[in-house]
């Protein structure tokens, strides 16, 4: 029956929906991601923005490993199922991890409109959690199953994690540091390109967010136009380590399709830069560089 609602979906397909459900997929992806936990983290708040990062973060971590015990297909491996080759994601298909990372938006979503009392936010959160889901059906990366699951698992995972980070007060950074070994060591036994990613970035974050916190101490708040160089600065830069170092580490030709070890690691290493700046890194920058300007 899963794979009969792929079909069904997919009976929708034409060049504008193709473009528009492309577009949608985009919002459960990595970049998405960097880009709305930095603008959090550098111009609203750093707390929030750390607990919507050890959220992600861990839900990434619970995702990768459940795709690793249950190593299910992804429907384009089916006949009858259409795919584009830009469409097409590697790895397992349950559950889904665009799915689950939208579940995880949805939950901060909710959480940040009671917060504030500012309904679009929920509104702009519970969109994103339908339509990404249903991106991924209809470019046929995931099954109906996978995506209801991803969406079902991030609202638990981040209901209780955001309940954990309360908990920890005032020395979340030092606990969330405390936790970045159980991460390096989950590497010697999940030998998955997503853990390595969300594992990096995690070490990298917690660390820069414990030294921002005890020695840059960087307040957020800036008039607009600050925000706005802030913001772009800081992600221009964050985008040159991810792409760049790219070109610098000796990554394997078929990395992106069968990574070795080697480009496991390297993947580990680029994504601990990019969580070091995002955390302190680009706070420094700010502090004492832009505002002195």
């Amino acid at each position: 029956m899963d794979l009969d609602l792929v079909k069904i979906i997919q009976l929708m397909r034409n060049p504008v929906t193709d473009w528009i459900f492309y577009i949608i997929t985009q919002i459960g992806d990595q970049y998405f991601f960097i880009a709305l936990a930095v603008i959090i983290y550098w111009t609203i708040s750093k707390k929030y923005a750390h607990k919507f990062v050890f959220t992600f973060m861990i839900s990434a971590v619970v995702n990768s490993s459940l795709k690793e015990i249950f190593k299910r297909p992804r429907p384009y491996t089916q006949p009858d199922v259409s795919v584009e080759s830009s469409w097409i994601t590697t790895g397992y298909s349950f559950p889904s991890g665009h799915a689950q990372a939208s579940g995880v938006l949805g939950y901060t979503s909710y959480d940040a409109s009671k917060k504030t009392g500012k309904k679009w936010i929920w509104y702009t959160g519970l969109a994103i959690m339908i339509l990404v889901p249903l991106s991924r059906v209809y470019l046929g990366q995931h099954y109906p199953s996978d995506v209801i699951i991803g969406v079902l698992l991030a609202f638990v995972v981040a209901h209780f994690v955001f309940k954990l980070v309360d908990k920890m007060g005032d020395n979340e950074h030092i606990y969330t540091l405390m936790l970045a070994p159980i991460f390096i060591l989950l590497l010697f036994f999940v030998k998955n390109h997503d853990v390595y990613v969300a594992a990096g970035g995690f070490v990298g974050f917690a660390l820069g967010y414990y030294l921002e916190k005890e020695y840059v101490k960087y307040e957020v708040k800036e008039v607009f136009w600050i925000q706005i160089i802030k913001v772009i600065t800081g992600l221009v830069i964050a985008l040159a380590i991810k792409e760049g170092l790219k070109f610098i580490l000796p990554y394997s030709v078929n990395e992106d399709f069968d990574p070795t070890t080697l480009d496991l690691i390297l993947d580990f290493i680029r994504y601990f830069m990019i969580g070091v700046w995002a955390a302190v890194g680009a706070p420094w920058v700010f502090k004492n560089v832009i505002r002195n300007h």
